[in-house]
């Protein structure tokens, strides 16, 4: 990448706690750990200070001169987007440039992939093209690749480049008609491909499904470690249409107007106070746990305030949850207590919808898009 003038977050390979602890500072939290010898993300995780860095090295993974972990520097706000190609070693066949609807810090296989992109200009599309065909050309590849970007500020910044075919090869092929399956087989064999673009013929969207109420336990969320057990693709005239039918094809139930949603999100309360204004505009009612619902408020948007399951009032939430009150759950947790051990209010509420198959919803801008689309 630095040969060829390619952008990357920074990172560096540890072989010690102190190392990673003193690396981690110099770059400055939050910052992405990857253990050696892992698929799909398994055992990454986001360190938030250098408390959640040291007990995740100390009790989650070990760390030596045989087992490095890598470290990144963990870019918050930046658009994820990708791209999937074929190359004969000289001749490359990109896809088109996928674009993810949630931030990065959502494992590729759990995120909502969009073709053709909804919000990335032509020159920074163009930036992935020109970085993924030099990156292809100068690794010698003969077959398949996907390579993840970050997106920030009109720059791309490699995340990672796989050479494989990618879950979403298919997605990409049927979308644009060009059989790229079949060129890796051509390409991997020996033979040569014609260099190109696939341009997308409609609109598409591939979004995940969970497994969650299969397993017992098992927390609602999604990160950098793969949790989704499949995935949809739906494509129609417009990106609404393909949107909302892969959302109900993936299992979520869509609210109607005068349905409740609850909105509930740890840290910042900007983006649920402006979530709560589409949906109260379109004929929705919105309710949430105090403080959101009073940040809510305070925005000038009607919120029923409901007790957390801790604190015992009512309208509790988990009694709504019972009673069918509550038809779609927005909930973030606060990142700062991602590691705790305890079973915290938030993870009880996500829990709980899974159980009695109300629709949840735990990435803003994912319930952003939903909401507007609605």
């Amino acid at each position: 990448m630095d040969e060829l003038g390619i952008k990357q977050p920074r990172w560096a390979m540890l072989e010690s706690l102190e190392q990673a602890q003193r690396f981690a500072s110099q770059i400055g939290y939050p910052v992405l750990i990857r253990p050696s010898y892992v698929l799909s993300g398994s055992a990454m995780s986001v360190a938030h200070g250098r408390d959640q860095l040291t007990a995740y090295l100390r009790h989650a993974v070990e760390v030596s001169h045989d087992s490095p972990v890598t470290i990144t520097r963990f870019v918050n706000g930046a658009k994820e987007v990708e791209v999937d190609g074929v190359c004969d070693g000289e001749n490359v066949c990109l896809g088109p440039v996928i674009e993810h609807v949630e931030n990065a810090g959502v494992h590729s296989g759990d995120a909502t992939m969009v073709i053709p992109t909804l919000t990335l200009p032509k020159p920074l599309k163009d930036k992935v093209r020109d970085a993924s065909r030099k990156i292809a050309r100068a690794l010698g590849i003969k077959g398949p690749f996907n390579i993840q970007f970050l997106a920030k500020n009109g720059e791309v910044y490699v995340i990672e480049c796989n050479l494989r075919a990618s879950r979403s090869m298919p997605f990409v092929s049927k979308i644009t008609g060009v059989n790229l399956m079949e060129l890796a087989a051509v390409s991997a064999l020996g033979g040569r491909i014609e260099e190109g673009d696939a341009e997308p013929l409609r609109h598409g969207v591939k979004s995940p499904m969970f497994s969650f109420m299969r397993l017992d336990k098992a927390e609602p969320l999604t990160g950098v470690e793969m949790a989704s057990t499949g995935e949809v693709a739906c494509f129609g005239k417009n990106f609404r249409e393909a949107f909302l039918d892969s959302l109900v094809a993936s299992g979520v139930r869509l609210p109607r107007t005068g349905d409740t949603i609850l909105v509930t999100v740890g840290g910042s309360k900007d983006q649920a106070v402006e979530i709560a204004r589409k949906a109260y505009a379109k004929g929705f009612s919105v309710a949430a746990t105090r403080n959101t619902a009073k940040a809510i408020n305070t925005g000038g948007v009607p919120c029923s305030a409901v007790y957390k399951v801790s604190e015992g009032g009512t309208p509790n939430i988990l009694d709504m949850l019972e009673n069918d009150e509550i038809q779609l759950v927005i909930n973030t947790p606060n990142q700062d207590r991602l590691d705790s051990r305890t079973v915290s209010d938030g993870y009880m509420i996500r829990r709980k919808a899974v159980e009695y198959g109300i629709p949840l919803i735990t990435n803003l801008e994912l319930a952003e898009m939903l909401v507007d689309m609605l």
